[in-house]
């Protein structure tokens, strides 16, 4: 009786069988595939690490997240305290500071952006200086003194709309109000001693 060709039953070649938890001449067994080592030693293959999608923190029930701050979103274009850095900021304020010499004068400002914290610091220094030696000149004295004080009282309405932006270690101190300065009296002081001293003399 003829033998099918080809067989329908190849032979199989002979499969190396593991001795002593190692596959023989090297060979890698099918039973051991991906371990180095066979025994009570013996580690699985490092499975790669997968790693999902970033979770953004847990955020407490009915606490709402600050518009601005670390990691908050900051509209684009908004412009940053030119001080600190802090958001937001009021592009549009002017505080301004006029000194008279008694021969001279001198007016200086400090113009945005500036946050809400870095100004009112501005605005209460300058504001104060002004009020201090800002009367020393005619000119100062009957008309610029008084309309750097007016721009001040604008910029200090406009100060107070910003909102209290995110504390930076560049923040400027406020300190305190300009009415609790005792240097703020000291122009007023010596105006008010002048005209009694005219007064007086003129009484006598």
């Amino acid at each position: 009786m003829a033998t099918p060709y080809p067989p329908q039953h190849p032979a199989q070649p002979n499969q190396p069988v593991p001795q002593g938890g190692y596959a023989p001449n090297g060979a890698q067994h099918p039973a051991y595939a991906g371990y180095a080592q066979q025994g009570p030693y013996a580690q699985p293959p490092a499975q790669p690490h997968v790693q999902g999608p970033p979770q953004a923190p847990a955020q407490a029930y009915g606490q709402p997240q600050p518009a601005y701050g670390p990691g908050a979103s900051v509209p684009p274009g908004a412009p940053g305290c030119r001080v600190c850095g802090a958001f937001p900021a009021a592009a549009d304020v002017t505080i301004r500071q006029h000194t008279g010499l008694l021969v001279a004068m001198r007016t200086d400002k400090a113009q945005g952006p500036l946050c809400r914290t870095c100004a009112t610091a501005i605005h209460r220094q300058m504001t104060t200086k002004t009020l201090a030696g800002g009367w020393f000149s005619p000119m100062s004295l009957f008309l610029l003194c008084w309309l750097t004080l007016a721009a001040n009282v604008h910029a200090h309405f406009k100060i107070a709309k910003l909102p209290h932006p995110a504390p930076t270690p560049a923040t400027l101190h406020p300190g305190k109000p300009i009415l609790q300065r005792p240097l703020a009296y000291v122009g007023l002081s010596l105006i008010a001693g002048w005209v009694l001293f005219l007064v007086v003399r003129g009484l006598s």
